[in-house]
């Protein structure tokens, strides 16, 4: 069993839900929002993040191919700017309700850990 987690995102009347590991969690949730101390002092509104981990860069170019960018986010959303871009465990779907997310886990087994909720906009 293994643990996961939903990063579930709502707006708009609309729910996506994803389902990562922990490091893409952690890193959704970290206080450090990627900014070098340079860009912190310019007070720089929209930087390049420079934390995101290995596992979910190769995930976006996989998906996305030569339509691959750098995360950027921007000064008073960047942890909803990173669950907007990180994406779910390979095998899982986006699901577009919580209880499709936990129908999901339980399907391969997996236990939810914790959740981060954010915006769709």
């Amino acid at each position: 069993m293994a643990k996961v987690y939903l990063l579930i995102l709502s707006g708009q009347g609309d729910t996506q839900v994803k389902i990562v590991e922990e490091e893409t969690f952690k890193w959704v949730t970290s206080p450090d929002d990627g900014r070098s101390a340079e860009e912190t002092l310019a007070h720089i509104n929209s930087w390049e993040d420079k934390n995101v981990p290995a596992s979910q860069i190769a995930l976006m170019k996989k998906i996305l191919g030569d339509e691959y960018e750098p995360v950027r986010l921007g000064g008073g959303s960047w942890t909803n700017d990173r669950a907007l871009a990180a994406q779910p465990i390979e095998g899982y779907p986006d699901c577009w309700s919580i209880i499709d997310s936990l129908r999901a886990a339980k399907a391969k087994g997996d236990e939810v850990e914790d959740t981060y909720e954010g915006y769709l906009y």
